[in-house]
């Protein structure tokens, strides 16, 4: 290896150790000592601002098209001793230092070691479950109304994003911890999934969740129907869900083909899926006349309303029933419909 490589090596590794603020400085001192120093040995060819800029990064950077040289002798050793090995050497380390940014970042990421705190209005998925989660994951993204853009998955267990592209990652020590709820933007979430390995941990986990108020839904799944009716009553805002097994059992035994019916309308892919509608504030309707709007004009089926402030929805009331605004509305298309007003579908 030359001497000028030993030099310049040698000064790159010097300057990596500055922080970025010092390497700034390192730069702006070299490039004002650069075009100075053309100046004096004059060098007028080279000092115009444009041409001054362009013919220090072509050749700090050892492009080199040779367009622009110095004249003089002074000029040339000038040019290959402080330009060429402190220019090299400082926007080496500029570019290093970006790139192990960069990485690093990324890295970051992949360990969940991330920070969204303060994050609004995506997605959180609160524990993982292997090949289920992979599922909630896919259905998330082929729901419109998800935000694709964001879904961070919490877990205390991953050493590593599960799936990179798709979504982000936090890891912490306990998923019931306020700290790494924070971390991971529950707070301003439009959306939080808790689904962990017991129930007790989900119970927990939903606890500390309510703890922060969030400003999205929230639901949660247990296997014990009797654990989360538990996490209702201390958690209210939130919605629970529990394994509906047994009675999907029993009611398939008892009237052939309904397990299939409830699977179809819960998918998110082809064919009828049930489907949720907020209504604006203005709205006013009976419930029959709008069962029979969305029929004609959407060919969707309306099953049910809940009005503004309930916790449950009234599935197939009476026809006369008022549809109030800011109620929800329940029904089953085959895509997902757009808001109406005025009481008109």
């Amino acid at each position: 290896m030359s001497i000028f490589l030993l030099l310049r090596t040698y000064a790159s590794s010097f300057f990596h150790r500055f922080g970025w603020a010092g390497l700034a400085i390192a730069l702006g001192v070299h490039l004002s000592i650069a075009w100075i120093g053309l100046v004096l040995l004059g060098e007028q060819h080279l000092i115009a601002a444009a041409t001054f800029i362009y013919f220090y990064l072509t050749t700090t950077l050892t492009v080199g098209y040779g367009d622009l040289l110095p004249q003089t002798a002074g000029g040339r050793i000038f040019v290959a001793t402080w330009i060429m090995l402190g220019g090299i050497a400082l926007l080496t380390t500029v570019i290093g230092k970006t790139t192990s940014s960069v990485i690093d970042v990324w890295r970051k990421g992949m360990k969940g070691k991330g920070d969204f705190t303060g994050k609004t209005g995506h997605t959180v998925l609160i524990g993982w479950e292997g090949a289920s989660s992979e599922r909630v994951i896919e259905l998330l993204l082929q729901d419109e109304t998800s935000n694709d853009n964001l879904i961070v998955i919490c877990d205390c267990e991953l050493e590593e994003n599960p799936m990179p592209g798709k979504t982000t990652y936090i890891k912490g020590e306990s998923l019931s911890s306020v700290a790494l709820l924070q971390r991971a933007g529950v707070p301003g979430a439009e959306r939080v999934l808790v689904r962990t390995h017991s129930d007790d941990l989900t119970l927990s986990t939903v606890l500390a969740v309510n703890q922060l108020n969030p400003v999205g839904h929230v639901v949660a799944h247990f296997n014990d129907s009797e654990v989360a009716a538990l996490a209702s009553a201390y958690a209210p805002s939130l919605e629970c869900t529990s394994s509906m097994a047994i009675e999907m059992l029993v009611r398939a035994s008892q009237d052939p083909g309904s397990s299939v019916v409830i699977n179809e309308l819960l998918c998110v892919g082809e064919g009828a899926t049930q489907y949720l509608m907020k209504l604006p504030e203005a709205f006013d309707a009976a419930f029959g006349d709008l069962y029979v709007q969305m029929k004609e004009h959407h060919n969707a089926i309306l099953i049910g309303y809940r009005a503004k402030g309930a916790r449950h929805p009234s599935i197939n009331p009476p026809c006369d029933t008022r549809v109030g605004g800011g109620g929800d509305l329940f029904y089953i298309a085959s895509a997902r419909l757009k808001e109406i007003s005025n009481g008109l579908v």
